[in-house]
């Protein structure tokens, strides 16, 4: 039988289920990478585009790069623009495929472009869903979604703890042949999907020399040597809790997010990257437990998105709490976007977001919380911004993490920050804010 692939997240071949899933049986494999006119449009908040001047190229990157891997293999990658719900099942009948494989998503607008291509689709082919794309997958976690606790230490050790993380799979070593005839169609510039979407094209951002990020391109070749350098060449992951709250240098944190975040980097890789540093040094080291942590909130954030639903995004507390009033001022909003609110330690963090796309953990809350409980501004606004402007945006932990600074998440206590104690502590002889000073180096 003819299969779809529909790539989305997943832009990758090791630790991939949907690929492992494939029947021998299978005569031919169609993947296919849709830009999608919802997912790359504008944002209800902001009217800018969703995927942002950082985003795009880097995701272009990884396209290219998947492409490579795939032809390697022995297939190829189809892209097109338009919705999932009129391409696919038109794809469908045309290659004659009996099913179309997709990864699972945790959030509203990406679970209901899969619900709308599922009813678009024929009586001849269907749609088979996949765990992909965390870390522990869902029929190991021993509950049902409707009872995931709503406190991350309950999660952490009342069910993650009592799962196993399961080995990363094996790249394949070969792939189906394309449909007979087919001629898939190529990976668009940035300009050509831009003008095809009907939005401006970004204008080129050269890499700027106070970047925190490795001058490493998109795409699952970069992604494993940046996991390799990181945990076997520097041996890195036992300086992470020691290091993981500066400011400065692509060295300070691991930096996987923007290939986690379009699946081009899987989390039980680097678990499994961490359980051979371990298992070399022979004890388990603080820097190896604190990454483990923050790959286990990446899950937990994605698993609270499908249990909330829509209510994720939406002002209103998890836990029925009163948001904080609003002041809003599109003044100070603008400022803050720009790096110009007259606090040097919130304007560098944001300077260093506009000009590279990143941003330290520390930043963000930090950020987050200045415009929120400063500011008074609404905290969707300032996570469209950071949807738009984050090379490595991930719509789970984007606003999960904006919604508990908010104090409209799982925490009913006061999430705001001592953003003048913060830098004091984080940034104590000011080089973060010199080195982030103006909008250029």
């Amino acid at each position: 039988m003819n299969t779809i692939y529909w790539l989305r997240n997943d832009l990758r071949l090791h630790d991939n289920a949907a690929l492992a899933a494939l029947a021998p049986t299978a005569a031919a494999l169609l993947p296919v990478y849709c830009f999608d006119p919802i997912a790359f449009g504008l944002d209800p908040y902001l009217e800018l585009a969703k995927v942002g001047p950082h985003r795009l190229p880097f995701l272009l990157e990884t396209l290219a790069d998947l492409q490579r891997g795939y032809a390697a293999l022995g297939s190829g990658i189809h892209f097109v623009v338009g919705k999932p719900e009129e391409v696919l099942p038109a794809l469908a009948q045309q290659v004659g495929a009996a099913e179309i494989l997709v990864s699972n998503e945790a959030t509203t607008e990406e679970e209901d472009a899969v619900n709308a291509v599922a009813d678009a689709l024929g009586p001849n082919t269907k749609l088979r869903e996949f765990d992909n794309l965390t870390l522990l997958h869902p029929s190991d976690l021993r509950i049902a979604l409707r009872d995931l606790p709503l406190s991350f230490s309950k999660f952490r050790f009342d069910v993650a703890d009592k799962a196993q993380v399961r080995p990363p799979l094996p790249v394949p070593t070969r792939l189906p042949a394309l449909p007979a005839g087919f001629a898939p169609a190529p990976l668009p510039d940035a300009a050509t999907l831009c003008a095809a979407l009907g939005l401006p094209a970004p204008a080129p951002r050269p890499r700027d020399r106070r970047s925190a990020l490795p001058a490493l391109p998109g795409g699952e070749t970069a992604a494993l040597a940046r996991l390799h350098d990181y945990a076997v060449e520097r041996h890195l992951i036992g300086r992470y809790d020691d290091t993981r709250n500066q400011l400065l240098g692509e060295a300070f944190s691991t930096k996987f997010s923007p290939w986690l975040a379009n699946g081009s980097l899987s989390a039980r890789q680097i678990w499994a990257a961490i359980d051979e540093y371990d298992a070399a040094h022979g004890a388990r080291s603080k820097g190896a437990m604190q990454l483990r942590l923050e790959l286990l909130w990446r899950d937990y954030f994605r698993l609270l998105a499908a249990r909330t639903g829509p209510a994720f995004f939406q002002w209103r507390g998890l836990r029925g709490q009163t948001p904080k009033p609003l002041n809003s001022n599109q003044k100070k909003f603008d400022a803050w976007t720009q790096g110009r609110t007259g606090n040097a330690f919130v304007d560098a963090n944001m300077r260093e977001l506009l000009a590279t796309g990143f941003m330290s953990n520390r930043g963000r809350q930090n950020a987050a919380s200045y415009l929120i409980h400063d500011l008074g501004q609404d905290w969707r606004h300032g996570a469209a911004w950071f949807e738009h402007q984050l090379v490595d945006h991930d719509p789970a932990s984007n606003w999960g993490n904006w919604k508990y600074i908010a104090g409209t998440g799982t925490d009913v206590r006061d999430t705001a920050f001592d953003v003048p104690q913060q830098a004091k502590r984080y940034d104590p002889q000011g080089r973060y804010v010199r080195t982030w000073g103006s909008a250029k180096p």
